[in-house]
């Protein structure tokens, strides 16, 4: 099923926290041990300063400092953005799963789920946007995916979920999750994107996540 979206109101500007594939409120806790999750970006936590089973972090690792502190800043005023976004918003419902949406804003006041795959269809526009917004919490399925086409761009699609996302085992994402709450990563799910969640922590379990 094809659902056509809005065009929405430009990027979500993530300024200092653009740099960041994983950051945290609280904790970051890798609990697969040490190096058996890749984050390729920086990863950060503010105001807490604990990490766990350290992953190997291709970029800097911020515990409290200042650079995590204004990353949460500005991860504020874009979860406010893209949270805030009204104008000719697409409602979504129940399971994503077997439907392509086409570039937008789009809003689910319930908890949205993901079981299969999800298709993402730029159509053609390299540039197109993609805001998705979650009034309560986001679940994908073990093995579900989220599948981009037409020359759609992770970097281009923003998840914003008010309460937390929990992505299941071995699931392929796609896009930037910006999570009121917490974000937990399944054994072996991979995000080409971030998991930046403002108040809670983000759990890691052998887990891949790609910021550029």
């Amino acid at each position: 099923m094809h659902v056509t979206g809005s065009e929405g109101r430009g990027p979500v500007f993530l300024g200092r926290a653009a740099s960041f594939g994983v950051l945290a409120g609280t904790t970051v806790d890798n609990t697969s041990g040490t190096e058996t999750t890749v984050v390729v970006g920086d990863l950060g936590v503010s105001p807490g300063k604990i990490v766990t089973g350290y992953p190997t972090v291709r970029g800097t690792i911020d515990l409290g400092s200042l650079k995590s502190a204004v990353a949460q800043e500005d991860l504020a005023a874009a979860f406010d953005d893209a949270a805030g976004r009204t104008d000719d918003a697409v409602g979504i419902s129940g399971d994503l799963g077997g439907q392509t949406l086409t570039p937008g804003l789009y809003f689910s006041s319930s908890a949205l789920s993901l079981t299969g795959t999800v298709t993402l269809d730029a159509l053609g526009d390299a540039n197109a946007l993609f805001v998705i917004q979650v009034a309560t919490t986001l679940t994908t399925a073990a093995g579900s995916q989220v599948v981009l086409t037409g020359s759609a761009d992770p970097f281009n699609v923003t998840w914003v979920v008010l309460g937390s996302a929990d992505l299941g085992a071995g699931s392929s994402f796609q896009g930037s999750i910006l999570a009121g709450q917490s974000i937990t990563l399944g054994t072996g799910a991979v995000i080409e994107g971030r998991a930046l969640a403002r108040s809670g922590a983000v759990t890691l379990d052998n887990n891949s996540i790609t910021a550029r």
